[in-house]
Parts: structure tokens; C-alpha cells; sequence
């Protein structure tokens, strides 16, 4: 059966810098000896491990799954595997859209334990908006995603949902 290209991206809360690819690809291809990873940001830039000189990320085909320590924040990204050929020829290509939002939902939890050790929080309008607030931003980057694949618009929602947890002495 020939190979029918697919992967899937993840996030822990524990480490919100690190991007976990699983490859989930069927069939196979007894050409294919390797994988690259290009990370599209919404400003038309890769992003790269500190130290890679190329826009892609080699990922040796032995490895199911690889770790990718290149976030500082939330981040929509637009992720294409290539499966090449020893002589760097493309035998099949998968592009899918991620939103990695674990740094502000890690941030959001907080303020639910928060809420719970301190339940005369949400009395406070602007402490309860503001956290509102956060939740749309948070999911309005995963509908651009889900909804359309758009990069853009996912990370001016991230940047929003980042501006309020990295200012939260301003809102809470």
C-alpha cells in the first residue's frame, strides 16, 4: 500500500516550549530514508531550534515521534512534513495549522484555582470580564484554525490572550 502521508502535533502544559510531532502516516514507501519539518509563523518566517541554519528541522525516519523545544509563547503555526528520498527528492508532503496555546491556558487555569481558593473574585466585574476575555481570545485562535487555517488571525487572537497574561498585574 503506498504511503499516506499524516501527523499529529501536541503540547504539554508541563513544557509549553515543546512541540511533540507524531508521524501517522499508513502504507509505505521503501524510497523515503528521512523527514523535514518547516514551522510557518504568521510573519512568513520559520521557526527553528536556536542554532539550525536551515528553515527546516530534520527528523530522522526512525523516530515516530520528535520534540521540538521552539516556543516562547503561544504560537499559531502552519506545519509541513516532507518524506524525501536519501537524494532529497519530495515523495510526499502533509501541511496542517496548529494552535499551541498551552502557555495561556496554563495561565487560565491558574485563575480558575484562583477562583476556587478565592470565590469573592468573580464578584469583581473587571476581574471576571478580563478572564472572559482571555477565554474568547484563546478560543477565537482555535476557530480560525479549525474554521480555516488561518495563521494570521489565530496568532492576532494569541498575541491578544498573551498581552493580557503577561500583564495580568494590569487586570487582576
Amino acid at each position: 500500500m503506498p504511503l499516506s502521508p499524516n501527523f499529529t502535533a501536541s503540547q504539554n502544559s508541563g513544557t509549553p516550549n515543546l512541540i511533540f510531532l507524531t508521524d501517522t502516516s499508513t502504507g509505505s514507501d521503501g524510497t523515503i530514508t528521512k523527514r523535514r519539518i518547516y514551522l510557518l509563523q504568521s510573519d512568513g518566517t520559520y521557526l527553528v531550534p536556536a542554532g539550525t541554519a536551515t528553515d527546516y528541522i530534520e527528523w530522522a525516519l526512525v523516530d515516530v515521534t520528535t520534540s521540538l523545544n521552539v516556543l516562547i509563547q503561544d504560537t499559531a503555526l502552519s506545519i509541513t512534513v516532507q518524506w524525501l528520498t536519501s537524494v532529497n527528492v519530495v515523495v510526499a508532503t502533509k501541511t496542517t495549522s496548529f494552535a499551541f496555546t498551552a502557555y495561556n491556558e496554563t495561565f487560565y487555569y491558574g485563575l480558575t484555582e484562583s477562583q476556587v481558593a478565592n470565590a469573592n473574585l468573580t464578584a469583581s466585574t473587571n476581574w471576571y470580564q478580563t478572564k472572559m476575555i482571555l477565554r474568547v481570545e484563546l478560543d477565537s485562535a482555535y476557530q480560525a484554525i479549525s474554521f480555516a487555517s488561518d495563521i494570521f488571525s489565530a496568532q492576532a487572537a494569541l498575541n491578544r490572550a498573551t498581552f493580557i497574561s503577561t500583564n495580568q498585574s494590569y487586570f487582576f
